[in-house]
């Protein structure tokens, strides 16, 4: 049974979507392509070719490719290598939209129900839990945005937009404890943002080799100092 978006949710995903400029029509993908539709049969070929490129440059991602080449992609979605400048402007649409569509699937993920509520150990970690959960599940494609960025300035915008939405969050999360620490609050913040990126997870992964659960005591454990230390006075 497929679960209602709650209240949060569906907040989240209406902001992080208008931030983006993301349209849902063009971003989602029918994983299930295997099933015919009532319709106009070629209006429902180029639809069903088109998910099949953005399904097909995803997997080549997530198997650790960031650059595939067009005759790739094509070659893994079952189309000719010209048909996917039919579906998408240039490679970097493809990319954006690839992009969009994992946004759209993180979305849940990121969402905190009970934000701001419980003790500081219990919101360190429920923050943690679901930045990591964010970072597991979108991790190659993430990869690719930071990878693509320089080319493509939406996606650069984009993760502008996305950085800024995760720290009202996380400054409503842990409000109590910012504003105990006055003027080095700000400060606070950014630091425990950056803390718990993208790019730290991704040193942590990649570079030191660090397992999902060493990751999170490293998380959980710099939180609490940052969150507790003495204020400058």
């Amino acid at each position: 049974m497929t679960e209602t978006p709650g209240g949060p949710e569906i907040a989240e995903r209406d902001a992080i979507r208008a931030a983006l400029g993301i349209n849902p029509e063009e971003s989602t993908v029918d994983v299930d392509m295997s099933t015919e539709e009532e319709g106009d049969g070629r209006t429902l070929r180029r639809t069903r070719n088109r998910q099949r490129v953005i399904v097909a440059l995803l997997d080549i991602v997530r198997e650790g490719e960031l650059d595939p080449s067009v005759a790739d992609i094509a070659d893994r979605a079952g189309v000719s290598h010209r048909s996917v400048f039919r579906y998408f402007d240039d490679i970097n649409d493809l990319v954006r939209t690839a992009i969009d569509h994992e946004v759209e699937l993180a979305i849940p993920l990121a969402v905190i129900p009970d934000l701001g509520v419980g003790s500081l150990d219990r919101r360190i970690d429920s923050w943690v839990d679901s930045q990591l959960r964010v970072h597991i599940a979108t991790y190659q494609v993430g990869r690719v945005a930071r990878h693509r960025a320089p080319d493509i300035p939406s996606i650069d915008e984009g993760m502008k937009a996305i950085y800024q939405l995760a720290i009202t969050r996380m400054r409503n999360h842990f409000a109590r404890e910012l504003d105990q620490l006055g003027a080095d609050g700000g400060i606070m913040l950014d630091a425990a943002k950056v803390l718990t990126g993208f790019e730290s997870y991704d040193v942590q992964r990649r570079i030191m080799g660090h397992s999902t659960e060493r990751i999170r005591q490293i998380w959980h454990l710099s939180l609490h100092e940052l969150f507790t230390r003495t204020p400058h006075t």
